[in-house]
């Protein structure tokens, strides 16, 4: 049994701490102190990510400076003399997040470049390339509530690490947790020494560059001045970049969203600043009707997911991450000419991705959850093999310069996509109704359970067991013809997956999602007939809800 009180006592009697963090210590009341002692923060699908706070289950100035001392070792044992990027985004506490970084890596004897001004997570993936460096890090919770903050770690590649990576790094900070000399200095030495270096306009005016060159039709340029786009960053950090490439390419009508056009890491408009929330939305909508808006594109604090709504018939519909997934395959291989090409996607996205990539004698690469693994395979490819890569959870990636999911590299391709079809006299809901006529009828969406705190990650563990011990036989649709245990059954690294495939082209996927306290069951159904996939879809999320609730 944990011994919360002494744990408590024990970081009040460090002198490692400050007064400012003991101060806040002394301020939990017995239950804050057990959520905030009751385990350690770790790295997930998405690196280290928590709400802010004190102890080791918190984001806090300490739990940054220790990994990244960690990391600073890691980064020494992989290149003589290793250098790493550091970016951070609107979030509250990630400047001086980054600040604490830097000074530790450039402390240790690693070059670092530091990022003068807010920086996207993609970025920091492109600024690590470019400057062939080592490492990078971005402070960033991307898409969680306010109280989250977080900690993304890259390889040289430019993508996130992998598990077997990150678990090195979480070695290096268990041998090290007791050290009380960690060299920390002072900024201005490291700069006036060259360990730490600032950046910014030079590498934000160089990545707006490979965006605008990763058009794959300028001849839709000529028209950018018709498509009458709504923006907002949700208060992010993506609106220079996107306007730079509204700028560059033409858009003479993209109207942004004022009221969130601000960074601001308590996110007033937007609370949960995602957007594959149609909530987000709906200050866009109101301006969109005023300024007759064909598109509304919205991305998160960090700039790696990207929402889109179309006006229609009724209004504006969103299109989801499976739906553009497969709008942006399908776009993509008909511009290649028949030489095929590779998509890269994960075991929970859209299966029409396969009829596609057939269609055009291209193939799909099947992933593990979380942009890293996209990235890494994206390495195994030549270039002029790539395609795309994306998730169902509204991340994109079609361009070399990265190895993350990229916002504005998606915004600039649903911004040409909806240019091609403006030229056809259509819409991307045209474009979206014709992949349905020529491959069939898919629908695919989640359950999510929202579960916090040490109890809600126990009934989480109960869950998982529970499906693993009595495995899924059959559901409404019809019984099960497959199982897949990632921890077990496949050649993919090991992960916390479970997917099944019924009769009737119907599948079901659940897991722990890697970045927020909650269980994800995704559900998928094909066929020929809209009628018969939407009740199809009807009755396995009713099948799956009535197993939940039995739990």
């Amino acid at each position: 049994m944990m011994d919360i009180k002494a744990m408590v006592e024990a970081q009040l009697l460090d002198p490692k701490y400050d007064e400012e963090y003991k101060a806040q210590l002394k301020a939990l009341s017995e239950e804050e102190a057990r959520e905030c002692f009751y385990k350690e923060l770790s790295f997930g699908t998405a690196g280290i990510r928590g709400k802010l706070g004190v102890g080791p289950n918190r984001m806090h100035k300490y739990l940054v400076r220790s990994v990244s001392y960690a990391y600073a070792l890691y980064l020494k044992e992989q290149q003589e003399e290793p250098s790493a990027v550091i970016a951070y985004d609107s979030r509250n506490g990630s400047p001086e997040f980054a600040q604490e970084a830097a000074r530790t890596l450039a402390s240790n004897d690693v070059k670092t470049y530091l990022f003068d001004q807010y920086a996207s997570t993609p970025e920091l993936s492109f600024a690590v390339r470019y400057l062939d460096a080592t490492g990078g890090i971005v402070i960033t919770a991307s898409h969680n509530p306010p109280e989250y903050n977080g900690y993304k770690v890259y390889h040289r590649s430019g993508r996130q690490l992998l598990q077997e990576e990150a678990g090195d790094i979480l070695r290096l900070v268990e041998e090290n947790k007791e050290k009380t000399d960690i060299p920390f200095r002072t900024a201005e030495e490291l700069i006036e020494e060259g360990r730490l270096e600032m950046i910014g306009d030079n590498i934000l005016g160089a990545y707006d560059g490979v965006i605008l060159a990763a058009v794959k039709n300028p001849a839709c340029r000529d028209m950018a001045s018709q498509l009458r786009i709504v923006y907002t960053p949700l208060h992010g950090v993506g609106w220079r970049a996107m306007h730079s490439f509204a700028q560059n390419f033409g858009l003479t009508k993209l109207y942004p969203v004022e009221s969130q056009m601000h960074p601001d890491g308590s996110f007033p408009e937007a609370r949960q600043p995602n957007p594959e929330n149609p909530e987000v939305f709906e200050k866009a909508i109101a301006i969109a009707e005023e300024k007759g808006a064909d598109l509304i594109l919205a991305t998160d604090p960090d700039v790696d997911r990207i929402g889109a709504m179309v006006r229609g018939d009724d209004g504006f519909e969103m299109i989801d991450g499976n739906q553009m997934g497969a709008l942006m395959a399908e776009y993509l291989f008909s511009l290649r000419q028949g030489q095929g090409g590779t998509v890269i996607t994960s075991v929970v996205s859209t299966s029409l991705v396969d009829a596609i990539a057939s269609t055009y004698k291209g193939r799909v690469l099947r992933t593990l959850t979380g942009f890293k693994y996209i990235g890494e395979a994206m390495d195994t490819l030549c270039d002029n093999e790539f395609v795309l890569g994306f998730e169902e959870s509204y991340g994109y990636l079609s361009g070399l310069h990265a190895r993350d999911k990229d916002a504005i590299n998606a915004a600039a391709l649903i911004i040409e996509m909806a240019l091609s079809a403006l030229s056809q006299g259509k819409s991307l809901l045209d474009k979206q109704r014709e992949i349905e006529e020529k491959y069939g009828y898919y629908k695919e969406g989640q359950i999510v359970l929202t579960l916090e705190g040490e109890e809600g990650a126990q009934k989480i563990r109960s869950l998982m067991a529970g499906f693993r011990d009595s495995p899924l036989e059959k559901v409404a649709t019809g019984r099960r013809t497959e199982l897949t245990d990632y921890l077990e059954d496949t050649d993919l690294p090991k992960e916390d997956v479970i997917k099944w495939n019924f009769r009737g082209d119907q599948w079901v996927a659940i897991r722990p999602s890697g970045t927020e306290p909650k269980l994800k069951i995704y559900l998928g159904s094909h066929g020929q007939s809209a009628n018969d996939v939407r009740n199809n879809y009807r009755d396995l999320e009713n099948s799956m809800k009535a197993l939940l609730e039995k739990e």
